[in-house]
């Protein structure tokens, strides 16, 4: 696991992200740039000017905006943090596209529409349109969880415990996937129940009588009330420990230990306990 500094000083896979940066980048370019040459050699006379046909034209203007296309999308998608299924998607639709784009160029133009045989532009319409808006959706569901991987709902806090020193503290009970409102899951803070424990006041004095009184039981059912044995002392629980304190999760202000690095379930001290005095 990477420390806070490298977190911070941006050290942390900044190669890998640059060459996917890079990469991603250079292909959406290129894709772009193929997308709007392939509009203009197929809509002008730009070729044809210089002695090409018009078949060709049109097939060198069709090929360039089909792989410009996945080109774009497959671009966008290298910069985004995708799993390895969405990646392998993203590039199956993009191979898929390609294979239209090749059914294209042994279709036309001689089995295209005019040739009175539609089964090829059928097909070459049906493979690349399958190819692209799998490369699409890919990149749809990649856009929207970018947001719950980066903030996946503060699961986690960090509380400064000492001078120049940094504890992480993670709840148990945390709701999954709430980084974003479509997939997360939203609660009222009324309706949570309270986790402070009930349990007697750390700064509360005690009382003695140097154990010639006993707990009076009035047959309700109380337990015993257990007293120090030496006068002054305060009674061993971790409210009054020198390891305990109040941590804030998600808003809330719950029991922590220092000692075991842990949220509290209970106000029993442990073998490690010392007074906070």
């Amino acid at each position: 696991m990477s420390s806070l500094t490298e977190v911070y000083e941006g050290r942390v896979r900044w190669v890998a992200s640059t060459r996917r940066l890079h990469l991603g980048v250079g292909l959406f370019l290129v894709g772009t740039a193929m997308v709007v040459a392939g509009i203009v050699v197929a809509t002008t006379n730009l070729l044809t000017a210089m002695g090409a046909g018009l078949f060709e034209a049109r097939e060198l203007g069709g090929v360039l905006a089909g792989l410009g296309v996945p080109a774009a999308l497959l671009g966008v998608f290298a910069v985004l943090p995708t799993g390895r299924r969405l990646r392998a998607s993203a590039i199956i639709g993009a191979s898929v596209s390609v294979l239209g784009v090749t059914v294209f160029v042994h279709a036309y133009p001689y089995q295209w529409l005019n040739s009175g045989d539609a089964t090829l532009a059928l097909l070459t319409t049906g493979i690349y349109f399958f190819g692209a808006i799998t490369t699409f959706l890919s990149l749809f569901v990649a856009v929207a969880t970018f947001k719950t991987r980066s903030d996946p709902g503060g699961t986690a806090k960090m509380e400064v415990t000492k001078e120049g020193k940094v504890r992480i503290v993670q709840e148990d009970d945390s709701l999954p996937m709430g980084g974003i409102g479509l997939f997360g899951n939203d609660f009222d803070p009324k309706t949570e129940p309270d986790p402070t424990p009930t349990s007697p006041t750390p700064n509360a004095p005690t009382v003695s009588d140097g154990g010639a009184a006993k707990a009076d039981d009035s047959g309700t059912g109380g337990e015993p009330v257990e007293t120090v044995s030496t006068r002054g002392q305060p009674d061993e629980y971790c409210g009054n420990c020198d390891h305990f304190k109040y941590v804030r999760t998600d808003g809330r202000m719950v029991p922590y230990c220092g000692l075991q690095a842990e949220l509290m379930d209970d106000m029993d001290a442990c073998d490690e306990w010392a007074p906070n005095s």
